[in-house]
């Protein structure tokens, strides 16, 4: 029988922005709850093909909260996290065109503690999770249905499938591809389980969910995982935490599951039950699911308001 684990409330959108719509929120790797904002009444507009909104990001700090106003945006962004002194927006989804370097949607748009706009760059379709570390570095990683468009050297345009995993040095740079360093190894499906700490990233990508360990300039190893159906990553020294979610017999479970190197393969020694800070199962999905180094974050489906913390123990 699974152990149990209570999570830690670690952050609440104050209730003064209750009556705004969360468009897209996270935690960045200071630990600050980011959130796009957006006055209801704009949210109608999303029907049409352009949108033109709006917004404010807030970014709390235990019981400080600074402001960004953005103004006239024309995607509709459900991925935030912090770039320097401002904040990185990214487009999950986006109008395939026919692609040449004029008219390739800017899906990716930074702007400074200001909110002018600082630079964009084309990201590619079906965004899973965006993440900066701590030195300024973007990683994206992409659900199974994604595309990358690309210029072939003889003046031709390509599309790439099932991109994976990407990493910008900055919003000027060519971006890496995970999957250039690990040819047929890996099978970057989907990879929705990221872990982006201060020196090392970590994935677990659909469909066997090896653990990949890259840093700032390639992929450091692959190892074989016994350990699937991971929706989240965290790792501290040796020892791993996938996070895990079924539901059975009409009740949901969260789960954490350790696994420690055996033999050359990840093996599962231990889990632990996940409960909300009152003591309580969520009767929910997990969103969010946001992993650096030996820290988990996540909220209730539905709730971006609300993010619980869970720590792992080496």
């Amino acid at each position: 029988m699974a152990a149990e684990r209570q999570l830690v409330l670690h952050a609440t959108l104050p209730q003064r922005y209750a009556r705004f719509e969360v468009l897209a929120a996270t935690i960045d790797h200071l630990g600050r709850l980011l959130a796009v904002l957006i006055d209801p009444a704009q949210v109608p507009s999303a029907r049409a093909p352009i949108p033109h909104y709006d917004a404010t990001v807030v970014i709390c700090d235990n019981g400080d909260v600074d402001e960004i106003p953005l103004h006239g945006l024309d995607q509709w962004f459900s991925q935030i996290d912090v770039l320097g002194d401002g904040i990185i927006l990214g487009a999950g989804r986006i109008e395939r065109v026919q692609p040449t370097a004029s008219t390739l949607p800017r899906n990716l748009v930074a702007f400074d503690s200001t909110g002018h706009q600082q630079g964009s760059c084309y990201a590619g379709d079906a965004i899973a999770e965006l993440l900066t570390d701590p030195y300024g570095r973007i990683w994206i990683s992409y659900r199974d249905e994604s595309t990358f468009v690309f210029a072939e050297p003889d003046g031709t345009w390509g599309t790439g499938h099932m991109i994976g995993l990407a990493r910008w040095d900055t919003l000027d740079s060519s971006p890496w591809f995970a999957s250039d360093d690990t040819g047929n190894q890996v099978d970057w499906c989907d990879c929705y389980a990221v872990n982006v700490g201060r020196t090392r990233t970590y994935a677990c990508p659909y469909t066997k969910f090896p653990l990949v360990e890259m840093d700032a300039n390639r992929v450091r190893s692959i190892t074989e995982n016994s350990i699937t159906s991971c929706g989240g990553l965290v790792v501290s020294d040796a020892t791993f935490g996938f996070f895990d979610q079924h539901r059975r017999k009409g009740k949901l479970s969260w789960m954490i599951r350790k696994g420690e190197l055996q033999d050359g393969v990840i093996t599962e020694t231990e889990n632990e039950e996940l409960v909300l800070p009152d003591a309580r199962r969520s009767k929910v999905w997990a969103r969010g699911k946001i992993g650096r180094d030996s820290t988990l974050w996540l909220h209730e489906d539905g709730n971006h308001r609300q993010w619980y913390r869970y720590e792992l123990d080496s």
